[in-house]
């Protein structure tokens, strides 16, 4: 798999399939795709049929997920996994913010998001089963590349990530095919 830089500035929005929001999508291949939702407000979220969803709110205070109501906190940097084929209703907490998505398709493979902080001048190891890398707060190095905020690096292999300037924080996305 080829190593592959996107950069922020280079998503375009479009509207939710149910027109209530705005997404960028950053990357899709086969049984998942990755975006990134602007939470401008209450909203019910998209119905996507036969897969999950695991939501980590990247930008603003979080908020409430409330799923065949059942509230769900929803913190800042903390992934929640949901059937994205369910009813699901969004409260953003003081105002608006972004969230970071992994919509994996059921039965094509098994998504894993972990959010990590990175102190200033420390680093961490990527194990090589990472998809996708996504710089959510700072700025990280990783594999010889600088991400800034928003950026995200497909295909890292297993490889060192640091914070050189300040505090940094990371999605970390781990795709097993099935099969």
């Amino acid at each position: 798999m080829t190593l592959r830089l996107i950069r922020a500035a280079g998503l375009r929005p479009r509207p939710w399939p149910n027109g209530l929001g705005t997404t960028r999508d950053v990357a899709e291949g086969p049984g998942w795709l990755i975006g990134i939702a602007d939470l401008g407000g209450e909203a019910a979220f998209s119905h996507f049929p036969e897969t999950d969803r695991i939501f980590t709110p990247v930008a603003g205070e979080g908020g409430t997920l409330t799923l065949e109501g059942h509230p769900i906190p929803c913190r800042p940097l903390v992934p929640v996994l949901f059937p994205g084929d369910r009813p699901a209703h969004y409260v953003p907490a003081g105002g608006p913010g972004r969230a970071f998505n992994l919509f994996i398709r059921r039965g094509a493979g098994e998504g894993r998001v972990q959010a990590c902080r990175i102190a200033a001048s420390h680093g961490a190891r990527l194990p090589g089963t990472v998809l996708a890398l996504f710089c959510a707060e700072g700025v990280l190095d990783v594999g010889g590349g600088r991400l800034e905020a928003g950026d995200t690096l497909l295909h890292p292999g297993a490889t060192a990530l640091r914070a050189p300037g300040g505090p940094a924080a990371a999605i970390i996305v781990e795709w097993l095919p099935v099969g």
